[in-house]
């Protein structure tokens, strides 16, 4: 028997009955808050576990179970935000739609928010059937969900109050999840907080979705964007002590040393508990920006996005303000996609290929998501078209690990092996056997530890042969070129690649 972990997270409307069907589902009550009682809405995200047998199937008859853990988010229009940090790391939505009421704004604004953070696949909850309408509302469902990801989505018709529908729920649940591969173990563990709390003898304790890696006790951690020092005391999923954590696990870390707050040295919602050496957190990406073709003209939302624009990002469970630098002299319309640079106040720990959201400064409106193309974005990488395209191709093939590689190296020229994608999606070995296979195609080459593209080395090499030349030339009776004017010659090359090349000179033309 084996056990495999999913993530899956409710989106719809407020008052649709999302939480009730968590309750539903798995006997617990997200909602902990006591003003979210009064109240009777979900104000914070709320977290349940539900454990479930994958169908039987006649091509795999090894029995597995479904541990999945459950991220119930707000659906009213003011806690759009606390949504957004809730569906960040999901394998499954359950998007839940109320037989009374239909498709509503928020429904709609989920959507898209799902859309755009790259969910692909979701199991659609009919609530309060009870009530009736089922047929109507299930046609208008499958009308809004035409040319989405989400087309053929299952269309299950629940009631909390008969408990009709809920097996039928939970079956569906299982047979969608069993179709899915587990989140893979990358070695680049990333747990994106979304709650820090105080324990009385215990210390500090954060949670989050566990992703790309896994995390074990006695661990010593690094928290992004401080970049500061921490040891794991302790690991829990749902109650029960772990000496490790996989991905795809909602996990509790305990860490004594952290205070919580926002001030240096401390710890809050936002942050990333992650591993040394996997590189440092970056105030500026270089982005794909895609605009919904879902927003009307006259929507709030479907304005043109302009160049110098602010916003808050979101991302993971993190949420910042930053302002836009398009790169064309143009503006984003719906339907639109286009590379664009993004400036935050702050630093994130962002990888290539990940997916985030873009609100208005109001935060009234979501209004544009996309993709990282560079977590250390550099503008002045992109001021020619065939730079842009450059950037732009993996976007359109975010698991191809031979075209990332390629292209990462085309557009800088030349990169320390070690750190070629090492804020990415990709294993350590899948990059190695990607270079190797690009070396072997003649693609690029290798030079102490620098991978190049061949065509630019060719002609760093050529320069600095040329200099050598010309300074030879001038000045006959000398016995060649002091090396530090050459160095001086190539200042605007890292040390690394300048060492490099030396080598690489004198080890054939050159003493």
């Amino acid at each position: 028997m084996t056990e495999k972990h999913f993530i899956l997270a409710t989106a719809g409307h407020v008052d649709h009955g999302k939480s009730a069907l968590v309750k539903a589902l798995t006997g617990f009550d997200p909602d902990r808050l006591p003003e979210e009682k009064a109240r009777q809405i979900t104000i914070e995200l709320g977290f349940a576990h539900l454990q479930l047998s994958a169908p039987a199937s006649t091509l795999n008859l090894q029995l597995s179970t479904l541990s999945i853990g459950i991220v119930d988010v707000p659906g009213h229009e003011d806690f759009v935000r606390n949504m957004i940090a809730g569906v960040g790391s999901i394998d499954l939505a359950l998007l839940v739609v109320a037989a009374d009421d239909g498709w509503m704004p928020q429904t709609e604004e989920h959507l898209q928010i799902l859309t755009y953070l790259g969910v692909r696949r979701a199991v659609i909850a009919l609530t309060k059937s009870d009530l009736g309408k089922i047929d109507n509302v299930r046609t208008q469902i499958r009308k809004q969900l035409r040319d989405t990801a989400f087309a053929h989505s299952r269309i299950i018709p629940t009631s909390v109050r008969t408990s009709e529908g809920t097996k039928n729920l939970r079956d569906a649940l299982a047979a969608e999840l069993s179709t899915l591969q587990p989140q893979r173990d990358l070695g680049k563990p990333r747990l994106f907080i979304d709650r820090a709390f105080t324990l009385h003898g215990i210390g500090t304790v954060v949670t989050g979705t566990l992703n790309n890696g896994q995390l074990r006790r006695g661990q010593s951690v690094v928290i992004q964007p401080q970049n500061l020092e921490a040891r794991i005391r302790s690991i829990q999923s749902h109650g029960s002590e772990l000496e490790s954590a996989q991905p795809a696990m909602r996990t509790a870390i305990n860490l004594p040393d952290v205070a919580i707050g926002d001030a240096p040295g401390q710890i809050k919602r936002g942050d990333v508990i992650t591993v040394a050496d996997l590189g440092r957190s970056s105030a500026s990406l270089i982005v794909l920006l895609e605009k919904s073709s879902r927003l009307g003209s006259k929507d709030p939302a479907g304005r043109p996005l302009k160049n110098g624009t602010s916003v808050y990002l979101h991302h993971g469970t993190s949420r910042l303000p930053a302002k836009i630098n398009l790169l064309e002299d143009r503006s984003l319309k719906p339907g639109e996609e286009t590379i664009a640079q993004i400036r935050l106040e702050s630093p994130i720990f962002a990888f290539l290929g990940d997916r985030f959201v873009l609100r208005d400064a109001s935060e009234q409106h979501t209004i544009a998501g996309g993709i990282v193309l560079d977590p250390d974005g550099d503008r002045r990488k992109l001021r020619s078209a065939a730079q842009r395209k450059l950037f732009a191709e993996p976007a359109g093939a975010p698991n191809d690990v031979d075209l990332c590689v390629r292209s990462k190296i085309l557009v800088n020229g030349f990169v320390r092996e070690q750190t070629v994608l090492r804020k990415s999606h990709f294993s350590a070995d899948e990059i190695t056997e990607a270079l190797q296979r690009l070396h072997r195609r003649s693609e690029i080459v290798f030079h102490q530890e620098i991978a190049a593209d061949a065509k630019a080395w060719q002609a760093l090499r050529g320069r600095a042969i040329g200099l050598i030349d010309d300074a030879h030339k001038r000045n006959p009776q000398r016995a060649g070129l002091d090396l530090n004017e050459l160095r001086t010659a190539f200042r605007d090359q890292s040390p690394d690649v300048f060492e490099a090349l030396i080598v690489d000179l004198c080890a054939t033309d050159f003493v």
